[in-house]
């Protein structure tokens, strides 16, 4: 059994004792990755039977410009649900770079919403206030993915690979 390495409380860790993604965490990773989750979102809700206002409400925060960080940062988000022991070496590894992955992503979106702004002329009118409020979005995001220690530790931690299975002994597990 593995033993907590940092000082949270047990409720903080998953049951191979890895610290949990911490709630803002996977907000920012489904925010950054919204131009491929968003869509898919959306067509769950159409199915579901959600009102098509609704829907053409949700489809003006998508954009094209987004889908290069979304591509990015939806990595994360298959890492993130592939953070069990059965894991393969390709997702250990994208975790364990995973700060600086989602970095990248958080930075690029912040380029290519102010490379946007620019060549609409935002900066010289009035800028949208959603154009603004995603810029924040991305800067509060990639302060936080940067600076919390608890985001740099969750990154820092795996839950190890299951030994195989010896058939000589069975509870060599």
């Amino acid at each position: 059994m593995r033993y907590p390495s940092n000082s949270y409380p047990l409720s903080y860790y998953d049951d191979q004792m890895c610290l949990k993604p911490p709630l803002l965490l996977w907000a920012a990773v489904f925010y950054l990755s919204r131009a491929i989750t968003l869509p898919i979102a959306m067509a769950i809700a159409n199915f579901a039977g959600v009102d098509s206002r609704a829907i053409t409400v949700v489809r003006a925060f998508w954009s094209l410009d987004a889908l290069l960080p979304s591509l990015i940062a939806v990595v994360i988000l298959y890492a993130l649900c592939r953070r069990v022991p059965t894991a393969s070496k390709p997702v250990r590894w994208i975790w364990a770079r995973g700060q600086i992955i989602l970095s990248i992503a958080a930075a690029l979106d912040i380029a290519l919403l102010l490379i946007g702004m620019i060549r609409r002329g935002e900066f010289n009118d009035h800028a949208r206030p959603l154009s603004v409020f995603a810029v924040l979005v991305d800067v509060y995001f990639l302060v936080y993915i940067l600076m919390a220690r608890r985001v740099r530790q969750t990154f820092a931690e795996f839950p190890p690979p299951l030994l195989p299975h010896d058939p000589v002994n069975p509870a060599a597990r």
